[in-house]
């Protein structure tokens, strides 16, 4: 039996219709563009192709200055490197929150008797079967596809700003660990002075030794603190090797052996420390994530609620029955809602308040210990400074000159040997004394800083880096 011409488009449309649902279900999934148009660049996804590793990176300097660290800490450092990769994903799911519902299409054939067959038409229209197609389509209400964007966009922000604050941590974490390396070097050097002056009041004692001025008992004092000074200098070379491990460490290099060498001291600031801030006008990165954080519980907890708010989904189908007791081409449409017969969404709208609950209690905590940490460092900034300034400025001076003046007088014979070493004594205690104090300064300097971030700390050449990297509007769809 033939299909009558009239019929003939809506019936190849059907059968289109059933090619292409069932097309649609077998064919391998593949990344669409972003904009939907062929030859349009991918959204990137967990399955790109890694980077290509950076040449900076796989350096392995013997020496490095503070500027090129820096650099090389924003560049190679793996947690920061992580944090960065975690807002990619943060991104990613902006697009995914801004997508709408795809439509479904359902296509398929009834009414086949196994002892019939196909009749043997050769028109797979005239076949004695069943063809039905359906397409239906979700349309979302209550504005739940602007509060997903909302919230996403909250959430990546916050993991731009958790980024910043990695950043801002790491950096700290350099500038310890770059203090620690500039001590270790300048103790070495001290060291070294103190044993060279040992070395000098030694060969001065076996001088005067022969020609019989002082007593073996006196030489023996000195090479015994010479001694002691050498394996001082040794315990200073292990700590040496620790603190330059530690800067390779953060900088990512593996070299074969030692980390690099600090050609300059930590940059210390003369200012006496900015005005304390209210929480609300600091701009921390931690806090900037916090409020972030409780944005995007806040968007969830509207999106919650917004479930109430039932989503409507139309569909449109086509029919045809096969002859003699079908009716030929039949047309239909449907509307479908949810109905709240056994929830209205009660616990994911408890759970998304409880979440907002905790974003703000979890602010309100990050704020105030801030505050605290912030009072805390800038005292304990401005008590290590006055006690460097004390020392540098009146007891290492008068050390240096008491010694020098000891040594002048046991080299022309006019003092003794125990006068002679209770000065390099003190004059060695003070040295270390004097370079703890600096970098008991520096360490306070650093952490005073790095919590003093504010819209005005953006120039600070340091952690003012880390508020470069605030989240600007994702280009996601709206």
């Amino acid at each position: 039996m033939n299909t009558p011409p009239a019929r003939r488009p809506l019936a190849l449309a059907l059968a289109a219709a059933c090619w292409l649902a069932a097309g649609t279900a077998l064919a391998q999934p593949s990344e669409p563009a972003p904009d939907g148009r062929a030859g349009a660049p991918a959204w990137p996804t967990a399955a790109a192709s890694p980077p290509a590793p950076d040449p900076e990176c796989a350096s392995a300097p013997e020496s490095i200055d503070w500027a090129s660290a820096q650099r090389r800490l924003a560049r190679c450092n793996r947690d920061l490197r992580v944090a960065l990769r975690a807002t990619e994903s943060a991104l990613a799911d902006v697009r995914v929150a801004g997508q709408r519902p795809n439509p479904t299409l359902s296509a398929g054939i009834g009414n086949v008797n196994p002892q019939l067959g196909l009749g043997g038409a050769n028109n797979p229209l005239d076949y004695p079967l069943d063809y039905i197609a359906r397409l239906d389509q979700t349309f979302e209400r209550g504005g739940k596809r602007g509060l997903r964007i909302e919230s996403a966009e909250q959430a990546w922000s916050a993991s731009r700003w958790n980024a910043a604050d990695t950043l801002r941590r790491q950096q700290l974490a350099l500038a310890q660990a770059w203090i620690a390396l500039w001590g270790a070097q300048e103790r070495v050097r001290l060291q070294q002075d103190v044993l060279e002056l040992f070395r000098r009041a030694l060969d001065a004692a076996q001088r005067r030794l022969k020609a019989g001025d002082i007593a073996a008992a006196d030489v023996s004092r000195i090479e015994l603190d010479m001694r002691r000074a050498e394996a001082e200098r040794t315990v200073a070379d292990g700590e040496l090797v620790a603190a330059r491990n530690a800067i390779a460490s953060l900088l990512a290099i593996d070299p074969p052996g030692a980390g690099p060498r600090a050609t300059e001291p930590w940059p210390a600031t003369d200012a006496a420390g900015a005005p304390l801030l209210a929480p609300g006008e600091a701009e921390r990165p931690d806090l900037q994530a916090a409020r972030a954080q409780q944005a995007a519980a806040d968007a969830q907890s509207r999106l919650a609620r917004s479930q109430r708010t039932r989503d409507v989904t139309i569909g449109v189908q086509a029919e045809r029955y096969a002859p003699p007791a079908g009716g030929g081409w039949l047309l239909g449409a449907f509307v479908s809602v949810p109905l709240f017969v056994n929830h209205r969404y009660e616990g994911e709208i408890a759970r998304a308040e409880a979440d907002r609950e905790v974003a703000s209690e979890n602010r309100a905590r990050i704020e105030l210990q801030a505050r605290a940490e912030q009072r805390r460092l800038l005292d304990a900034r401005a008590a290590a400074r006055a006690r460097r300034e004390r020392i540098e400025r009146d007891a290492l001076p008068l050390a240096e000159k008491v010694a020098a003046n000891a040594e002048l007088a046991w080299r022309k014979g006019a003092g003794t040997v125990l006068e002679l070493l209770d000065a390099l004594r003190q004059l060695r205690a003070l040295q270390i004394e004097a370079l703890q104090a600096r970098l008991d300064d520096d360490r306070a300097d650093a952490a005073a800083r790095a919590e003093m971030l504010t819209a005005a700390a953006a120039a600070d050449p340091v952690f003012g880096e880390s508020l470069r990297l605030r989240p600007t509007i994702p280009d996601a769809p709206k």
